[in-house]
């Protein structure tokens, strides 16, 4: 049996392999859909390999979090980088999660114009960079140390909002699936 520690290291690794190769491949699909590269056989292999990387750094990214929880020292989220990795990493999560839902009820529409290229990528670049700032904040969680030292990140600091602004955050989100869901699903009428 491995501890939870060495399985967290494993699930990290994973879950920053994945996200790492679908920052670079989304990176290149909007490259590639805006003209700045021009390789016409490129774009339906980096989509696929965009989505299917962060669909499996998705997948890894629960296992992840709870075995940091069980390895971590101490009473679960008793730290303030525990805190922001926690923030961080279901901000991931829902960058991702928003971003394969669209691409998979969209299909190849998400190409279709440079807007929508814009605000695919930004969608799944954001996901890759919570995921990432995650992991740094881990780092210095563990080592005192990471990749992102030199920007002197807040990461012992907890923004923590008042109630009602946490709930008014919460209606507009689900509002705003609500009515994403509707665009998506025009009912059909049957006379």
């Amino acid at each position: 049996m491995i501890s939870s520690g060495t399985f967290h290291v494993v699930t990290t690794e994973l879950v920053v392999g994945a996200f790492s190769v679908a920052g670079l491949s989304f990176t290149l699909c909007l490259l590639l859909h805006l003209g700045v590269l021009k390789q016409p056989s490129w774009p339906p292999v980096v989509d696929h390999v965009a989505h299917f990387t962060l669909a499996f750094g998705l997948a890894a990214t629960p296992f992840a979090i709870l075995s940091g929880l069980s390895s971590a020292p101490g009473e679960g989220l008793n730290s303030p980088i525990l805190v922001n990795k926690m923030f961080l990493s279901m901000t991931g999560f829902g960058f991702a999660l928003g971003c394969l839902v669209s691409r998979w009820r969209l299909g190849n529409k998400v190409w279709s114009t440079t807007k929508s290229a814009v605000l695919h990528s930004s969608s799944g670049l954001a996901a890759v960079g919570s995921m990432l700032l995650t992991a740094s904040a881990g780092g210095t969680f563990a080592r005192g140390e990471s990749l992102l030292d030199l920007f002197h990140l807040p990461y012992e600091e907890v923004l923590l909002f008042p109630v009602f602004i946490s709930v008014t955050g919460l209606l507009l989100g689900v509002i705003m699936l609500v009515l994403s869901w509707k665009r998506m699903n025009p009912s059909s009428s049957v006379h």
